[in-house]
């Protein structure tokens, strides 16, 4: 492994995995520099860090422009590097998390597809759509979209709450031979076998100290599709508040084990993700940023950074090296976190940086 100044580890880094000319290699590292040195997708904040004879104004237009690339997109920036960083993936399952959230303007929403990671979910692919609901079409846009970039001989599981719960992503998911979990509303109707009435899945009974696991059975009586596994617990959900929900349904094509609540759970890493966007990380809710070109540029360029902080963040903890960001006995900073705010202090100090891209175990 290398070591160079950040500047020079990102350009190494980018020139090995990722087909850019030097220039297009020049604005790339800019950017993510700009981005992890600001904390902040405002550009204003981001044209300070810029090391640019120009003023002000003339670097917050070249970062207008720059973010408007043809090459700054997902495909041909963020998919070699995230295809090989996942190639270093030792596991024999791989956990998909798909889930939506709404940006600041509240008229447009963030549909992402990410990978478990260690509690946390490493952003795939992704989309800005309007404010609402996905429909099938849409999700199965960003699974297809993502099949290239897995590993091969692996086995995957889809989570999902109740918006990616239709019966027809279900079918797709089997056809592709992968497993899921997905949340489904009190309203959808089951039955064991063939011949039983159908109710409602509200007519469990669950309590906060009994769940409840039933195993072949069937989903929704306009489609009759099974078989499926179904399990519901107490598990109460507020919004802006108020409780939203008392207990959680999910159907699976997994069987039904005492560590399947457990293997469900890793839905809320994305939830973290989506939290490093915004309240706790780059704040992507205040960037202002109507123009659709530039809105995707530079979420290519934060999940760009987001993914190599936290492979760096994973290296200190493997290597015992966080105590210079991080000394308390146990860990509370995410590996984005720690990955992050290690970048800074190697900059600030002026001490080199690894030419890192793993996903240590």
């Amino acid at each position: 492994m290398d070591y160079y100044r950040l500047e020079e580890a990102l350009q190494v880094l980018f020139e090995d995995i990722i087909p850019l000319s030097r220039v297009q290699n020049t604005t790339l590292r800019e950017l993510c520099i700009g981005v992890l040195l600001a904390g902040s997708t405002q550009l204003t904040r981001i044209a300070r860090w810029l090391k640019q004879d120009t003023q002000q104004a003339s670097r917050v237009q070249w970062l207008r422009r720059s973010l408007q690339s043809t090459f700054l997109s997902q495909e041909y920036v963020y998919y070699p590097f995230v295809k090989h960083v996942l190639a270093s993936h030792r596991g024999s399952i791989i956990h998909l998390v798909m889930d939506r959230t709404a940006l600041g303007d509240k008229q447009t929403d963030l549909l992402s597809l990410n990978v478990n990671f260690r509690h946390h979910a490493l952003p795939l692919v992704w989309l800005f759509m309007p404010h609402g609901m996905s429909d099938y079409e849409t999700q199965k846009t960003l699974v297809d979209r993502c099949r290239p970039l897995l590993p091969r001989d692996t086995s995957f599981v889809f989570h999902g709450d109740t918006e990616f719960g239709s019966v027809k992503l279900m079918q797709y998911l089997r056809n592709l031979k992968w497993d899921f979990i997905v949340g489904q509303s009190s309203k959808t109707t089951y039955r064991h076998k063939q011949g039983n009435s159908w109710q409602a899945l509200s007519t469990l009974a669950v309590t906060k100290r009994q769940a409840v696991y039933l195993n072949q059975v069937e989903l929704t009586q306009c489609h009759a599709y099974g078989w499926l596994n179904l399990f519901a617990f107490y598990q109460p959900r507020f919004s802006n508040r108020r409780r939203k929900r008392n207990i959680t349904y999910c159907a699976t094509s997994l069987p039904i084990t005492p560590a399947l609540r457990r293997i469900g759970q890793r839905r809320w890493g994305i939830e973290c993700y989506f939290k490093d966007c915004k309240s706790a990380g780059w704040n992507l809710q205040l960037s202002d940023l109507t123009h659709q070109k530039r809105r995707e540029g530079l979420l290519t360029v934060l999940n760009l950074a987001y993914l190599w902080a936290t492979c760096i963040g994973r290296w200190l903890c493997k290597t015992s090296n966080r105590r210079a960001v991080d000394s308390k006995t146990q860990r509370h900073l995410s590996l984005f976190r720690l990955g992050w705010n290690w970048l800074v202090h190697q900059y600030t100090m002026d001490k080199p940086c690894p030419t890192l891209s793993i996903l240590y175990p």
